[in-house]
């Protein structure tokens, strides 16, 4: 029922044999079960706004267990970077399920790469 397509430029994403609207029902699922905070959706557009936190980022933070104690400074740039854009597409009689960058086209980064893992995980 789905299959997971690496594309030649180092992003990936998962194509359905669903057709839209069980597609964004089936992914919102996946999103829910996997553990992700979706923010926002746009069912029109087909997008969900989730944010997610890598495990693994906190094991190579070098960052002082004193400057984590600071309160008062901001955590909005950090938070932004944990924000992604989930994208669910009609395509060729089914439908394909990407993570997008802050630009709107495919992610390649390694944080991407685990999303669509974790994902397709839960789509297969």
């Amino acid at each position: 029922r789905a299959r997971l397509v690496r594309n030649s430029d180092g992003s990936s994403q998962i194509v359905l044999q669903d057709d839209f609207p069980r597609a964004w029902r089936r992914t919102g699922i996946a999103l829910d079960r996997v553990g992700f905070t979706v923010e926002d959706r746009d069912r029109s557009k087909g997008l969900y706004f989730v944010r997610y936190i890598d495990p693994d980022k906190d094991l190579n933070n070098e960052e002082s267990w004193l400057s984590s104690l600071a309160f008062w400074s901001s955590d909005d740039d950090e938070e932004k970077k944990n924000e992604y854009t989930v994208s669910v597409n009609k395509s060729n009689g089914g439908a394909s399920v990407a993570v997008l960058d802050k630009s709107g086209t495919q992610d390649h980064s390694t944080t991407a790469q685990r999303i669509i893992s974790l994902l397709y995980d839960q789509l297969k």
